[in-house]
C-alpha cells in the first residue's frame, strides 16, 4: 500500500483529470467500455460514491447505508465542480477523523482509510474509460497502479468468497488449486510488482512474490492494471502470456466488478 498522504494527493489529482473532461466534453458521450453509460452517468457514479463514503466516515458508521440519489449537473462547469466537491468532501472526511478509523466497509480493512484507496483506484480506472472514449492516451505512475492491481486482488479474494451473501461474477474465480503470476516489468518499481494467486474452493487468495504457477502475465503495471479491470483484453494490452493461456482467459471472463 501506499501511505496516507500519497492517496488524498492521487485523489485531488485524478478527480482534477476526470472533472476537466467532464467540463470539456459532451456528457452524451457513450463510453465503450462501461456498456450502457454516456459519460454524464460515469461522472454520477464516480461523484456518488464520493459522497456516499464520505457519509459512512463523517457519521462512524459501522452498518452500510443506500447509495445517494443525488442528481448530476447538467451544465459541463457545474458537473466539474459537483464532481470536484464530492472528492474534497471524501478527503475531508477521512482528515477528520483519521484513516485508522473504524467504518462499515465490504472488505476486511474496516477503516476510514479502505474509502479512500478503493474510490480513487476506481476513479482511476473511470479516468481511462473516459479518455479511451476520447481517444486519449493516458498515463499512470508506476507504483500507483501496481498499488491499483493490489486492490483489485483484493477485491477478488473478497467477492469470491462462498460466504459473502451477495451474487458476484467473481464467483466464477473459485478454483482447485489452480495458480497465476502477474509480474510488472516497470524498471522504476522495487517491491509489490509480483502477485502470486491461488483460486481454491473457498475463493481466491494472493500474496506479493515470485511463485511457480500454472500461467504467468508479465508487462507494465498500468497496462497489468487495466487488462484485470477488463478495458484491455490479452490481445489489445501488448503484454506477455506464458503457460496456460486458457486459464488467464477464463480468470479473465470471470471478473467483472
Amino acid at each position: 500500500m501506499l501511505d496516507f498522504d500519497r492517496y488524498l494527493l492521487e485523489l485531488e489529482a485524478e478527480t482534477a483529470r476526470l472533472a476537466g473532461l467532464a467540463r470539456d466534453s459532451d456528457g452524451q458521450r457513450p463510453i465503450p467500455t462501461c456498456p450502457g453509460w454516456t459519460l454524464e452517468q460515469l461522472v454520477g457514479h464516480v461523484g456518488r460514491g464520493h459522497r456516499w463514503a464520505a457519509e459512512i466516515i463523517q457519521r462512524r458508521l459501522l452498518e452500510p447505508i443506500p447509495m445517494p440519489e443525488v442528481a448530476v449537473p447538467a451544465d459541463p462547469d457545474e458537473r466539474s465542480e459537483w464532481l470536484t466537491a464530492g472528492a474534497w468532501m471524501l478527503a475531508d472526511a477521512v482528515r477528520a477523523v483519521g484513516p485508522e478509523q473504524p467504518v462499515w466497509t465490504w472488505q476486511k480493512d474496516r477503516s476510514a482509510g479502505f474509502w479512500l484507496r478503493r474510490l480513487l483506484h476506481d476513479e482511476v480506472v473511470h479516468r481511462f474509460d473516459a479518455e479511451l472514449a476520447l481517444g486519449i492516451e493516458g498515463d499512470l505512475a508506476a507504483d500507483l497502479a501496481a498499488d491499483g492491481v493490489s486492490d483489485l486482488l483484493d477485491t477478488a479474494a473478497t467477492l469470491s468468497r462462498p460466504d459473502i451473501g451477495v451474487p458476484s461474477a467473481f464467483a466464477g474465480l473459485r478454483g482447485a488449486g489452480e495458480s497465476l503470476q502477474f509480474v510488472a516489468t516497470d524498471a522504476d518499481l522495487i517491491s509489490s510488482h509480483e502477485w502470486s494467486v491461488v483460486r481454491g474452493p473457498a475463493g481466491v487468495a494472493w500474496r506479493h512474490g515470485h511463485h511457480q504457477a500454472h500461467v504467468t502475465v508479465c508487462g507494465p503495471a498500468l497496462r497489468l492494471l487495466l487488462l484485470l479491470n477488463r478495458r484491455l483484453s490479452a490481445e489489445t494490452a501488448d503484454i506477455e502470456i506464458i503457460g496456460d493461456r486458457e486459464l488467464f482467459a477464463h480468470w479473465w471472463s470471470n471478473s467483472t466488478f
